[in-house]
């Protein structure tokens, strides 16, 4: 995201001893917990298995294109679209009845989405009593495109207390200018601790890598992700929006090994970016999907490579991500719809998953939203057997 600032620079003089643009000097520090002010039902204690959700809600926009969605032009949304589309999204997640959820691109203070706090929101409209939020990108204000004021990260919701949360810092991109990266997100991973009861304590990540380099450093990320994962001595659960491919080929590219895929399957092939915007800072970078094989090869997927198949007939029951919305059509054309996995569920080898899938659209798994209006990422669920 290519942030047009150099005749704002002398916007950051407005912050006197603050900072404008968080620079997340942290390592790994603890993050505030929230809980719903509305009663809940009790959950069940020391429980056999937990529903589980991630879902990218991309700040409670639904499908309005922004300006850096290759489709749009929008900067800002209402309040009244921001709480038309959360309410639709709350519903979804009270129709699934998630234990716990991830959640990508939530806000909780950003001008862009009308300064609603989603992370409450949620907690006052699920039955999901217990919350916590690592920010990712906390900026007063964010000189491009009027965007503003932003406070953008990811949160957890849980029906368990959660009784330590945390955030834990990714590797920043080294391809931007200096005053680019001062007010880009820095991206970080949300961890938190749940009291099961009698004494049982889970551990679950929320994740959310980087879209836009061209540098390799979400590669790096994903092998810190995989790092922090093999070294968890909790059980566990990771989840949220990887930005990657699963490591499979793709008739999209060439045929043959996920390594011979390297490099060749870019946005372009999806055939939802616009000719004008290729070339551009929005241009995704080749995915590199072999950097998810040792998340398959050393822990438990929700959706296993024999049942994600090959080709993508096979594949788009499982798709969770699509650019242009489905009221919208590309150059050629098409509506748009699901055209790649990009999130994912993983837990320990020793688990087992049951009852997974992707909510791609109304009646899946008995959901009446309609997912594909709600984001550009569709939600991925599975329940959780606990050992």
């Amino acid at each position: 995201m290519k942030l047009r600032a150099a005749v704002f620079v002398a916007a950051a003089s407005f912050a006197a001893c603050e900072w404008v643009a968080d620079p997340m000097s942290y390592t790994r520090e603890e993050v505030p917990r929230f809980k719903a002010k509305t009663e809940h039902p009790a959950p069940l204690q020391n429980p056999t298995s937990l529903k589980v959700m991630a879902w990218n809600v991309k700040y409670g926009a639904c499908r309005v294109d922004f300006w850096f969605d290759f489709w749009g032009d929008r900067v800002q949304l209402s309040s009244t679209e921001v709480n038309d589309c959360l309410s639709k999204i709350a519903a979804l997640i009270r129709e699934y009845d998630p234990d716990v959820l991830i959640t990508e691109e939530i806000e909780v203070g950003s001008k862009r989405s009308a300064y609603v706090d989603m992370v409450q929101y949620l907690l006052e409209n699920t039955n999901l009593k217990y919350g916590t939020f690592a920010a990712t990108w906390d900026s007063r204000y964010v000189p491009s495109e009027g965007v503003g004021r932003i406070n953008l990260g990811n949160a957890i919701h849980s029906r368990y207390p959660i009784v330590k949360a945390e955030r834990i810092r990714q590797k920043d991109r080294t391809d931007q200018d200096p005053l680019t990266a001062t007010f880009y997100l820095k991206r970080g991973i949300a961890r938190a601790e749940l009291d099961l009861g009698s004494g049982r304590t889970v551990a679950i990540y929320g994740v959310h890598t980087e879209a836009y380099d061209q540098d390799g450093t979400k590669q790096v990320q994903i092998k810190q992700l995989y790092d922090l994962a093999k070294t968890e001595t909790m059980p566990f659960m990771m989840g949220g929006d990887f930005n990657e491919l699963p490591p499979v080929c793709d008739e999209r590219a060439d045929a043959g090994t996920p390594e011979s895929c390297e490099g060749k399957l870019r946005l372009t092939e999806f055939l939802d970016e616009r000719a004008s915007s290729k070339g551009t800072s929005f241009a995704q970078p080749p995915y590199t999907p072999s950097v998810m094989k040792p998340f398959y090869d050393d822990f438990t997927p929700y959706i296993p490579l024999s049942r994600y198949g090959v080709g993508e007939a096979n594949q788009r029951r499982y798709f969770t991500h699509s650019v242009l919305g489905p009221d919208g059509k590309n150059d050629e054309g098409v509506s748009g719809t699901w055209n790649r996995t990009l999130d994912y569920l993983f837990i320990r080898k020793t688990d087992t998953w049951r009852d997974t899938d992707v909510i791609q659209e109304a009646g899946r798994m008995g959901i009446t939203q309609d997912a594909i209006r709600l984001s550009d990422h569709a939600p991925v669920v599975g329940t959780w057997e606990l050992r």
